[in-house]
């Protein structure tokens, strides 16, 4: 049952909430002072009802005693100004005495109802680390760092950032450490794939059904840009919104060029983060975002390099998803053999760090001893040749490697396969890098 601890010096009071409160299933405990509030450990409580005016200490001073429950202050007569300071203090909601019962079971309900959603938000969290740690750390390999740098001292004010690069290249992760190391971080993360979306869906998506018959069966009754109010909101595949809806989003920004939209009269205060696989130059040029649009994310624009042109990070995501997968298997201590990181520094990740990411998973799985070698990591590579590959050779230099001492001994079709390309894409490659067939 849900408890409730009682701070009033009025006796008769407190009998009389005792007895409505054990009425309505509560189970109360009922104290005359601060000091005696102390002996009945009131962050035990679920909720505390404190009367302001007491004996010795003011109710508020139960506010320096607890860290989990939510303290409702009492006051004897409707002052706006010891309402406000007590919410100031910490109080999460007051209530004027005489008050209706029923109007205190609903600030109660309503303290209640808000404390669990925080303690819910909280276990989320902690669950999400458990599930998916490092997202930080991930943001601060080699090659990412200068980014992750500029996007942490970002200005507060800077309402629309646009990252650019390939699927799987860490954009969302960077996306949520922006989020998460901005002041918005308490706020809501709401993250919108506009790809799975019709295009007829995409302006209620974005701005809700408008119409109080629909929103009970609308997936996003009020629209994802007021859901993601006060935090972030994150648009896969912006260049999916049709050019009607990009000037829709644009006549939302303040005439004050804060970055705040305005909703019906309404500010909304939403920081725009865009995902996609190309660049704003490019989308304008195929019409496919706005210049006004455009305009809005082109100050804080960043590429995502491609994890084949970041091969120094390479080494330094394969440990940390390593580390992350045998935490969460409970898998004894287990390491890449030099071979295996050969083996990842020469393969050329077409679906970047979420390859390597699974990668690492399928070989904390399969392994059955205490290091992984390249045979549990099953990329497209010839066996028996990685353990040979100098580490330090770039995408470029173990393509020619791998032609010059193969070629001899597989066909155009066999080689292009071996290296997980076309023999298009094959032929191309060795024009550019003059390395004709012998």
């Amino acid at each position: 049952m849900t408890s409730i601890l009682i701070i009033e010096d009025e006796e008769i009071i407190r009998k009389q909430l005792t007895r409505l409160l054990e009425r309505n299933n509560f189970t109360v405990s009922s104290v005359a002072t601060i000091e005696s509030a102390a002996e009945v450990d009131p962050d035990s409580h679920d909720v505390i009802l404190a009367d302001i005016r007491l004996p010795g200490a003011p109710g508020t001073a139960i506010l320096q005693q607890v860290q989990h429950a939510p303290v409702i202050i009492m006051t004897s007569h409707a002052s706006v100004r010891s309402a406000v300071d007590s919410m100031r203090l910490g109080a999460v909601d007051y209530i004027s005495k005489p008050f209706d019962h029923d109007e205190l079971l609903l600030v109660i309900q309503r303290s209640l109802r808000e404390n669990r959603l925080s303690a819910q938000n909280a276990a989320m969290r902690v669950d999400l680390h458990r599930l998916a740690p490092g997202i930080d750390m991930q943001t601060r390999t080699p090659v990412l760092t200068e980014i992750t740098d500029q996007l942490e001292n970002l200005d507060p004010q800077v309402q629309f950032i646009y990252l650019e690069g390939e699927r799987g290249s860490s954009r969302e992760v960077l996306a949520r450490f922006i989020h998460g190391s901005s002041s918005r971080v308490n706020g809501p993360l709401v993250i919108a794939d506009l790809p799975l979306y019709e295009p007829s869906e995409l302006d209620r998506l974005l701005f809700g059904s408008g119409s109080a018959e629909t929103s009970a069966a609308n997936e996003h009754p009020f629209g994802v840009l007021r859901a993601a109010h006060t935090g972030t909101l994150v648009l896969r595949g912006v260049v999916e919104l049709p050019l009607d809806i990009q000037q829709r989003i644009c006549d939302w920004v303040d005439n004050s060029n804060t970055g705040v939209a305005r909703n019906a009269g309404r500010n909304l205060d939403v920081r725009l983060i865009a995902l996609d696989v190309i660049g704003i130059e490019q989308a304008l040029n195929e019409n496919r975002l706005s210049p006004s649009f455009a305009e809005l994310f082109s100050d804080h624009a960043f590429r995502i390099p491609p994890l084949r042109e970041r091969t120094e990070d390479i080494r330094e995501l394969a440990q940390q998803f390593l580390a992350q997968f045998l935490r969460r298997y409970r898998k004894r201590s287990i390491t890449l053999s030099p071979q295996a990181l050969n083996a990842l520094h020469a393969y050329h990740w077409p679906g970047n760090a979420n390859e390597l990411k699974s990668v690492i998973e399928r070989a904390v799985l399969s392994v059955d001893a205490d290091k992984i070698e390249p045979v549990h990591l099953g990329l497209s590579i010839v066996e028996g040749e990685v353990a040979n590959i100098p580490l330090d050779l770039s995408l470029d230099g173990y393509f020619r490697y791998f032609v010059l001492n193969h070629q001899n001994d597989l066909s155009e079709t066999e080689l292009a396969r071996k290296l997980g390309i076309s023999r298009k894409a094959l032929w191309e490659r060795r024009q550019k890098m003059d390395l004709p067939r012998n």
